[in-house]
């Protein structure tokens, strides 16, 4: 009884102590400052920087494990760093960093229990999370302005996909015809249609795409549509300009394969109504830089706006049903739209593939350095098994997916990401709704029965 009575008072006095040392920044300073002050306090470097050493007490026998593991994994899912340099500069925070801020502090998942058991003044309050909230929601709207949702979800991490922006139509034609031009390919036999067919969801459906003389490239064939709205291109992201991916492609021993642009230039040359059309519109006529500039105007016209998500969240809340509904927060919920943010649900970050579990020793064939991600191209240790997150509008038309296209449903590919990259095993009904919301992505692509208004 008297033993009761001391733990019991113990935990009222660390109670008390916990309350005074876990203050409110001071009400009269900036948002911005608010939320450093709010992430310093939280300690989120501990886990979320380079190079930072674990406090003392990871050393201690019963939590070292878990310390170690849960700060490993912390900086492979987010590195703090850029965010707070953006912040003290006033600048916009990456989406999808503004996006795991939100999940992980406002829900109450960060810091980990067993971290603010430690640290006191580490746990984000209830009045901390409204801060952090009201703050978050300044910085979309200042930075990532919903002009196109309604005033309930014109905060959300997902926006819908505003109009085409605008292009030169004639340019934007001429790209269009070199899109499905095999002259730009080395043998004539393949176009960019090709791997990137308009009429399947910009993609070519196969594990693998098909280059010249049947050569199979080692990627998966990410949807050419919606690319402008991207942050970076690539499944390792190393591209962040449409136009250097263009030239990519040309160029790829595993696609075109042309041994330099001159060899596209001299083809198109001979053709006199080709040659015609490009100095119509282009002073120095067919170049490198015109056949290129002409094929992006085009891929920027490749947008597909008004799915029946982006129509849910302008306002007509009957166009989904409750499944549909459901399905879109168990999307928030399993954590899915973290990394899956923005107009293009996607396309904003490289993130690593395999979080909770090894992805890799599991997936049944061996390892390729096509699977080392970013990796490949930095020599980072920070980069393996890093990937850029594809956008998902349109994904359930453009399957199999993964980098590997390992994944052959999105039922599977729901499964899998609940599984390796938020740690949970989604349950079967659960899965069904998330695939479902998912499907009221597809929006107004390129189809025979449709082929006349997407033209126009």
């Amino acid at each position: 009884m008297v033993f009761t009575g001391i733990v019991m008072a113990i935990a009222f006095v660390m109670m008390v102590i916990y309350r005074l040392v876990n203050i409110l920044p001071p009400a009269g300073i900036s948002k911005d400052t608010q939320a450093i002050a709010i992430l310093n306090d939280a300690s989120c470097a501990v886990c979320h920087q380079k190079d930072n050493k674990l406090p003392f007490y990871a050393r201690f026998p019963g939590p070292e494990n878990r310390f170690n593991k849960n700060a490993k994994r912390g900086i492979l899912y987010f590195d703090i760093t850029e965010t707070i340099e953006k912040i003290n500069k006033k600048e916009a925070i990456n989406e999808t960093a503004l996006a795991k801020i939100e999940m992980a502090t406002t829900t109450g998942a960060m810091p980990p229990a067993t971290f603010s058991l430690f640290h006191w003044g580490s746990s984000v309050t209830p009045a901390k999370q409204k801060i952090l909230k009201e703050w978050i929601d300044s910085h979309r709207k200042r930075f990532y302005p919903n002009h196109f949702a309604s005033d309930i979800f014109n905060t959300e991490p997902v926006r819908p996909l505003p109009p085409p922006v605008s292009v030169n139509k004639k340019k934007a034609s001429l790209g269009e015809q070199l899109f499905y031009d095999t002259r730009l390919s080395s043998d004539n036999s393949i176009s960019c249609s090709s791997c990137h067919n308009l009429r399947t969801g910009g993609t070519d459906n196969r594990q693998y795409p098909e280059g010249i003389n049947q050569i199979l490239g080692n990627l998966n064939t990410p949807t050419v549509y919606n690319a402008c709205c991207n942050n970076s291109h690539g499944w390792d992201g190393h591209i962040t300009d449409l136009k250097i991916l263009i030239a990519e492609h040309m160029l790829s021993p595993y696609e075109m394969a042309n041994q330099s642009f001159d060899h596209i230039v001299n083809r198109l040359l001979k053709d006199k109504d080709m040659k015609k059309a490009f100095d119509k519109l282009y002073k120095e006529g067919i170049t490198e830089t015109s056949i290129i500039d002409a094929l992006e105007e085009f891929e920027k016209t490749l947008v597909t706006p008004d799915c029946r998500f982006d129509r849910y969240l302008k306002g007509e809340e009957s166009v989904l049903n409750q499944t549909e509904i459901q399905g879109n927060n168990l999307f928030k919920s399993n954590k899915c739209a973290t990394c899956h943010a923005g107009s293009a649900f996607g396309g904003q970050s490289e993130e690593v593939m395999g979080l909770y579990e090894d992805y890799f020793k599991n997936r049944g064939w061996e390892i390729t350095e096509y699977d080392l991600g970013r990796y490949k191209q930095t020599l980072n240790e920070h980069d393996r098994y890093r990937f850029k997150v594809p956008g998902l509008r349109n994904v359930a038309l453009t399957k199999p997916y993964f980098h590997d296209g390992s994944q052959q449903t999105l039922y599977d590919a729901v499964k899998t990401m609940g599984r390796y990259q938020s740690g949970c095993s989604i349950k079967d009904g659960d899965i069904k709704a998330i695939v479902s919301f998912l499907e009221t992505l597809t929006g107004n692509t390129y189809t025979e029965e449709n082929e006349q208004v997407y033209k126009e």
